[in-house]
């Protein structure tokens, strides 16, 4: 009996700690590829400048930022304005 909760004990600790160990190599793997695209309101003529790197409040179409804002309901009306080709 106490050698079955010392085998359980131990399990644990060895489940814990690959548990640790995977979260932190997945927080680094998501900090080094950070999402990047074009500054499309760096060049609007061309659609292209420098290369950024993508924000949670930017509004992307393609491989472009074409807008940024914190409302998502206004990210989603540049987005449709933007790719319905709808005049001003």
């Amino acid at each position: 009996m106490k050698m079955l909760v010392t085998k359980m004990a131990l399990a644990a600790s060895v489940a814990l700690g690959a548990l640790a160990v995977a979260q932190s190599a997945n927080a680094a793997q998501r900090h080094r590829g950070a999402p990047e695209a074009y500054d499309a309101e760096a060049n609007p003529n061309y659609g292209f400048g420098p290369r950024v790197t993508v924000r949670p409040d930017d509004v992307i179409t393609g491989n472009r930022v074409i807008g940024r804002d914190p409302d998502p309901f206004v990210r989603d009306q540049l987005l449709r304005e933007y790719n319905g080709g709808r005049p001003d």
